[in-house]
């Protein structure tokens, strides 16, 4: 339980703007509608440059902070891989259920 708190409380840090991404995301395939499957690919590759860009800027500008959450036993590795696979994991089901949606409404299908 103390090691999901500390994940938690390191994914508060960035998770605003990892949120906000992910939701630009999702409103650009609703908003497209039935041709938003078509810019799938090119926001699956947006979300990992970005998701890379936070996790370089979190590390240069926290750095010090790491030093907390090593000595409550909690690497660099064992803090981002959840978070991480968290993250993208939220926005790939939310993408599928978007993009599922808008294939469901053309005509034919």
């Amino acid at each position: 339980m103390k090691a999901f708190r500390l994940i938690l409380t390191f994914y508060k840090s960035f998770a605003l703007a990892s949120y906000l991404i992910t939701f630009a995301c999702l409103f650009m395939v609703h908003r497209y509608g039935s041709k938003g499957i078509y810019i799938i690919q090119i926001l699956f590759w947006f979300k990992i440059s970005t998701l890379a860009v936070l996790v370089y800027s979190t590390n240069s500008y926290k750095k010090n902070e790491f030093y907390y959450y090593k000595n409550l036993g909690m690497s660099r590795h064992k803090l981002w891989a959840p978070v991480l696979i968290f993250d993208f994991l939220f926005f790939l089901i939310a993408l599928i259920t978007i993009a599922s949606n808008n294939y469901e409404s053309l005509p034919g299908s």
